[in-house]
């Protein structure tokens, strides 16, 4: 069973720097993980950073990371990046 982690607030800079611990122990742990972005309205670089350095830890111990409840600017960064394998089904749009 994937570990189900809700974000809130922006995934900027000031937001990552919040987040960095519960992704530095997601990536330690043992499960897939989701990221339901639910409650997120805006990610810029420092919150692509962050995902991406997630799914590079999740990948390189055969663990997945998938997102859900992306939506607006969140949802279209992620698919401008090419990042939307990271969706879950039935949430792309």
């Amino acid at each position: 069973m994937p570990r189900l982690v809700q974000i809130s607030g922006d995934m900027d800079a000031a937001g990552m720097a919040r987040l960095k611990p519960v992704f530095e122990e997601l990536a330690a742990g043992t499960d897939d993980v989701t990221l339901d972005l639910s409650a997120v309205e805006f990610v810029d670089s420092s919150g692509i950073g962050g995902l991406v350095f997630l799914y590079k830890r999740l990948h390189k111990s055969n663990r997945k990371l998938r997102l859900r409840g992306a939506a607006g600017q969140p949802l279209q960064l992620v698919i401008h990046l090419r990042l939307s394998d990271l969706i879950e089904e039935g949430r792309r749009p």
